[in-house]
C-alpha cells in the first residue's frame, strides 16, 4: 500500500465551491486523498477522494432509508480514522448535519466523559449517534434516555437497509456541520456553520492565508473534533485537492518525533500546531540529533489555538536548523470556531514578528504601548503578531459587559474580540454571539 500522491493530475482549484459536496465531487476526479499512520509511523490506511465520495454516497443511502428529516443531527465520535471522515461526508450527501464529538481524555474518568457526551448530544438534538468500536460502550451508555433513531458502531450501521437514491445533498444555505467550541473557559457551545460560511472561510484561508500551491502536502496530528484539525486539515485539504497524512493525537503526544518523521518522508509542506506541539517536539529534540530529517520542504509551520510565545518557537527552529527547517516558515495565525476557523494570518515566509509591550503601563492604563516609546518603561513582554484579518473579514474590539464597541485607544475594562461573519449562529442565545455575528 502506497500513500496517495502529492502530485495531482487535476488542476488545483482552491475556491469557488458552494457546498462541501461540490468540493468533494471535484477533488474525486484527481489522485489525491487522506492517509493514516499508526503509532510507529507506518502507513495504515488510505482514503483517496474518489473512494471517499463513493463510500459516502453508499452510507448516505442508509441515512435516507432511516426516514430522518433533512437537517437531522448525526453525532460522530471523532476518532482519527476513515470512518469518521466517511460518515461526515455521508451526512453532506444525505442532507444531514454531522456533529463531531470529542474522544476520551485522561481527565475526569469514564463517568465524566459519558456525561459530557450526553449533554453534547442533548444540546445538538442528535437523531443518530455513531462511535468506533473502541468507544461504543461510552456512546451506548451516554445515549440512554435520548430519543435517538440509531446508536452504535459503523459496522452496525452498515447492516441497515439502503435507499436507492443515495443522495439528497445540502444546499449553500443549509448547515454543513455543528462545531462545539473547545470549552476552555466554559462548557462547549455548538456553533452552527453553513456551507456558505465554511466555503467562504476555506477560500480565504487557502488563497490568502496559505497561498496553496500545486505540489503542497499537509501533515496533521490534530484531533478531528477541534476546528483547527477538522476545518484546517480535513476540509481545507480536501477543498484544495491536496493529500494529507494523519497521525493520531495520542500517538504524537507519546512520540513527537512521528510528526517530523512523516513530514520528512513525504516532503510535507503544510502543518499546524498549537504552542504545546512545538514545545513538546523541542523538548524531545534537546536530546536527539535532527539531521536525520529533511524538513526543507516545510513552507508553512502554522501556530495558533492559544497564546503564542516566541522563545519556544525560536528553540524549535534552532534545533531543527540542521534538518533544513527554515525559521521563516513559522506562521502565526488566529482563529475561532465561530468564524468556521481562520480570522487572521501573518505574512508567509516572513517568520514570526513580535511587539514588545510595557506590561506595567498596560495593567494600569489598559493601553498597549511599545517599550521603545516610553522613557520610564516598566516590565517588558513580547507578543507574537497574528497578522491581519483575512479579506472580507472585519475585527472589532468590544466591551465584555455590554458588548459595545470599544474606541481606539482602548481605555475601558475587560474586552472581547468580535469578528463579523455570515452564516454562523450558536445553539444557545448567548449575548456574545448572534446569527451573523460572533
Amino acid at each position: 500500500m502506497n500513500p496517495t500522491p502529492t502530485e495531482n493530475k487535476l488542476t488545483l482549484r482552491a475556491g469557488g465551491f458552494t457546498t462541501l459536496v461540490e468540493a468533494l465531487e471535484y477533488a474525486a476526479r484527481g489522485d489525491t486523498g487522506f492517509n493514516f499512520y499508526d503509532s510507529k509511523g507506518h502507513l495504515q490506511d488510505i482514503l483517496p477522494y474518489t473512494q471517499l465520495k463513493n463510500k459516502a454516497q453508499v452510507i448516505a443511502g442508509r441515512f435516507i432509508a432511516l426516514g430522518l428529516e433533512r437537517g437531522s443531527r448525526v453525532a460522530l465520535i471523532a476518532d482519527t480514522d476513515t470512518d469518521f471522515i466517511t460518515y461526515f461526508f455521508a451526512c453532506q450527501y444525505a442532507g444531514m448535519v454531522p456533529v463531531p464529538l470529542p474522544t476520551p481524555n485522561s481527565l475526569g474518568g469514564r463517568q465524566a466523559y459519558e456525561a459530557l457526551l450526553k449533554r453534547l448530544m442533548e444540546s445538538c438534538r442528535a437523531s443518530v449517534a455513531i462511535a468506533p468500536g473502541g468507544f461504543s460502550e461510552y456512546i451506548l451508555e451516554a445515549a440512554k434516555g435520548l430519543p435517538l433513531r440509531f446508536v452504535g458502531t459503523p459496522e452496525m450501521f452498515a447492516a441497515l437497509p439502503q435507499d436507492g437514491c443515495g443522495s439528497n445533498p445540502s444546499g449553500p444555505k443549509d448547515l454543513a456541520y455543528i462545531q462545539f467550541t473547545s470549552g476552555s473557559t466554559r462548557f462547549p457551545r455548538g456553533v452552527m456553520i453553513t456551507h456558505e460560511a465554511v466555503l467562504a472561510n476555506l477560500t480565504a484561508i487557502l488563497e490568502d492565508g496559505l497561498n496553496v500551491q500545486a505540489g503542497d502536502r499537509a501533515v496533521s496530528w490534530l484531533p478531528f473534533y477541534h476546528d483547527m484539525g477538522l476545518v484546517g486539515l480535513v476540509l481545507a485539504t480536501m477543498t484544495a485537492q491536496i493529500s494529507v497524512d494523519f497521525l493520531k493525537t495520542t500517538d504524537f503526544a507519546m512520540r513527537p518525533w512521528l510528526w517530523l518523521k512523516v513530514m520528512s518522508r513525504n516532503r510535507g509542506t503544510l502543518s499546524f500546531s498549537p504552542m504545546f506541539g512545538y514545545e513538546l517536539c523541542a523538548r524531545w529534540l534537546e536530546h536527539k540529533e535532527s539531521h536525520e530529517y529533511d524538513l526543507s520542504a516545510w513552507r508553512v509551520a502554522g501556530v495558533g489555538a492559544g497564546m503564542i510565545r516566541k522563545e519556544p518557537l525560536e528553540k524549535f527552529a534552532s534545533l531543527l536548523a540542521a534538518s533544513g527547517f527554515n525559521s521563516d516558515a513559522v506562521t502565526a495565525c488566529y482563529g475561532m470556531a465561530e468564524c468556521s476557523l481562520g480570522v487572521s494570518f501573518a505574512p508567509l515566509s516572513k517568520g514570526f514578528q513580535t511587539d514588545c509591550i510595557d506590561v506595567d503601563h498596560l495593567s494600569h492604563s489598559h493601553q498597549a504601548v511599545p517599550v521603545e516609546q516610553r522613557e520610564d518603561a516598566g516590565r517588558a513582554r513580547s507578543f507574537v503578531k497574528c497578522g491581519r484579518p483575512l479579506p472580507e473579514y472585519d475585527v472589532e474590539i468590544r466591551d465584555e459587559a455590554d458588548f459595545a464597541r470599544v474606541p481606539d485607544p482602548i481605555d475601558r475594562g475587560r474586552i472581547v474580540v468580535a469578528a463579523r461573519i455570515a452564516g454562523v449562529r450558536l445553539l444557545d442565545n448567548l449575548p456574545l454571539v448572534r446569527e451573523g455575528r460572533a
